[in-house]
């Protein structure tokens, strides 16, 4: 049993579903199909991302805690009535902060002696919006306020949890592998006007891992604990904003993984500016296989855009192997449609396996918003009453000199489908690309390359069945014809399929086409709920406890049958809410005028 003085905290995310009715489909607990496969239907990669910031706080605080993500209202107040909780910290965003107003009185209803901490990106939002729904606010890294507001050390070293996600589903099929994932800072020193997250921590860098060597160890730390639990890693996912930047701890890095003789599978963050620090092939060898890049805008003026070219930087990585994942923003004051256009198009050259495309946000907190505050360039619907539900990098909220609201979302939407009508499905891109830096690194004179080259292999037969149904159902016949062609060209490489290969390339089609039923009804589309306990009744001096993270994804990998009762139910509701144009949140009494007049926050995050 606890003694009296120790205080039990519950950290959450916000609660399932996502996607109803006036929320913005942008914001939910995934994030390829949320904003980057967006418009490719049955192609779209599905990969329910958890919260990180409440497993890292959890981790390192030494109070009892328990963790949820994705929890349904029902099994919030389930755990808030078994729990004698002190503390309820929630994570959000602006976009979710109408889920954290019913979260809070669900709360103070179910756990009246609880004290709720705010926390997470929606904390850019003024006092006097966020005052009345919270005892605490953490406006800064988590790990050093919680253990502050608990009294407990804020010296210990950041310990880094075992926090993997299930890999990505495509046409309902489930990888059994994991990816495993380790967040080595926070902040972005590039301070771009619109970025939340690089002002949030006021152009500053949060260092967690402060060498390369040190990084390098925690991802063989965090392998070892996968083979402890007789799980597979196939891939990390590293969190840095920009990891290249910092070239001397990336040179370190580098020279790591050249030691340990094995290559590394990972997704990370780099700018042009880093990236042009390094060959493709020293990234190659470091074992990244898909980068995260800003493309913005030709005039966009970003420092973090000045290197080599995008055409140099992106053909290189591609033939190394490399995908790019590149994010362009509309909506900058000097574009119009022709130059938009023109923009987009000169991105479509460069080939990138995947695309994000966002408007132009005055984000709270950041320099743009403090400019269109100044400017009084609101749009009257934004500065009247604004919908914090479409804060979300898919709305325009101010006035444009060539654009209205209307025509701008219009265009965004266009490019998405752009994108995949022009450039296929992003799974057929990336095979694509593992197969060309398979082919220019199989006879690599660097054995680190070469092994690369043969996990490549591997990984392009694993994903075979994966061309198949485009194949057949790609958005045109151009994008079929080269799915085809791919194909012959993976299948000379692999040579002989198994039997249980030539079941899953047959088998795929059919999958494609349940995928489409079930994302057309609605239904197994939202995450289930994770609960991950630390230090708890049974769970000290032990990992923490935890569902199998497969949980994650939903529907037929949590509990089916609930799963499709929430969601019908929620159909029901949605529909009843259409009809009779009845939208619960906004009917709330609720003003968020504050969000678009103010671009300072009071001291109310010091109060401990």
């Amino acid at each position: 049993m606890h003694s009296k003085k120790e205080r039990k905290v519950l950290l959450t995310s916000v609660c399932r579903p996502f996607g109803g009715p006036g929320e913005g489909d942008s914001v939910g607990a995934e994030l390829f199909h949320a904003q980057v496969t967006r418009a490719q239907g049955i192609f779209s990669l599905r990969q329910v991302i958890r919260c990180w910031a409440i497993d890292y706080i959890a981790e390192n605080i030494e109070a009892p805690c328990v963790a949820l993500h994705y929890p349904s209202e029902r099994e919030l107040i389930r755990e808030l009535r078994s729990g004698a909780y002190d503390y309820v910290g929630i994570n959000f965003v602006v976009a979710t902060f109408h889920k954290v107003r019913r979260m809070v009185k669900l709360v103070r209803r179910y756990a009246p002696e609880a004290r709720i901490v705010l926390g997470g990106y929606g904390t850019v939002l003024p006092d006097e919006i966020l005052n009345s729904y919270a005892d605490e606010i953490c406006r800064e890294e988590g790990i050093g306020f919680m253990r502050r507001l608990l009294g407990e050390n804020t010296e210990r070293a950041v310990a880094h949890p075992y926090a993997p996600i299930p890999a990505v589903r495509l046409y309902s099929y489930q990888q059994p592998s994991k990816v495993g994932h380790l967040t080595a800072g926070l902040g972005c020193p590039n301070g771009c006007d619109f970025c939340c997250t690089s002002h949030f921590f006021k152009r500053k860098y949060v260092s967690f891992l402060h060498t390369g060597r040190e990084i390098y160890e925690e991802i063989q730390a965090i392998e070892q604990k996968a083979s402890a639990r007789g799980e597979t890693l196939s891939s990390f996912i590293l969190i840095d904003e920009d990891f290249f930047l910092y070239k001397k701890r990336a040179q370190e890095f580098l020279e790591c993984v050249r030691e340990g003789g094995k290559p590394l599978s990972l997704m990370g963050f780099g700018s042009v500016k880093g990236l042009s620090q390094f060959t493709a092939d020293e990234i190659a060898e470091m074992g990244f296989d898909t980068i995260w890049t800003a493309f913005e805008g030709a005039e966009a003026g970003y420092g973090k855009l000045k290197g080599k070219t995008v055409e140099e930087l992106y053909a290189s990585l591609k033939a190394a192997g490399i995908s790019v994942l590149s994010s362009m923003i509309i909506g900058f004051p000097y574009q119009d449609s022709t130059v938009v256009h023109a923009e987009f198009d000169r991105l479509m050259g460069l080939g990138p396996s995947l695309l994000q495309c966002l408007i132009y946000f005055a984000f709270p907190t950041t320099p743009f918003h403090a400019q269109v505050v100044a400017e009084d360039r609101y749009l009257p619907e934004y500065k009247k009453d604004p919908d914090l539900r479409r804060w979300d990098g898919f709305a325009m909220h101010f006035k444009h000199p060539e654009f209205s609201a209307p025509e701008l979302e219009s265009l965004q939407k266009e490019l998405y489908r752009q994108d995949f009508e022009r450039l296929g499905p992003s799974i057929v891109r990336l095979i694509r690309v593992w197969l060309e830096g398979y082919k220019n690194h199989r006879d690599s004179p660097n054995p680190l390359l070469r092994a690369r080259a043969e996990e490549k292999l591997n990984t392009i037969r694993g994903a075979l069945p994966g061309i198949v149904p485009a194949t057949l159902f790609g958005p045109n016949k151009k994008t079929r014809a080269e799915a085809r062609a791919l194909l012959r060209d993976v299948r000379h490489e692999v040579g002989r399929l198994s039997v249980l290969e030539r079941v899953k390339c047959l088998g795929s089609p059919v999958l494609a086409v349940w995928t489409a039923a079930v994302n057309k009804l609605r239904i197994f589309q939202q995450p289930g709920l994770l609960r991950v306990e630390h230090r708890t009744t049974g769970t000290r001096g032990r990992v923490p406890k935890e569902a199998p993270i497969c949980r994650l994804q939903g529907g037929f990998h949590a509990n089916p049958v609930k799963a499709l009762t929430e969601d019908l139910n929620r159909n029901a509701r949605d529909l009843v809410a259409h009809v009779f144009s009845y939208d619960r949140a906004a009917a709330e009494e609720f003003s968020a005028t504050a969000a678009t007049r103010s671009t300072v926050s009071s001291g109310k995050a010091n109060s401990m």
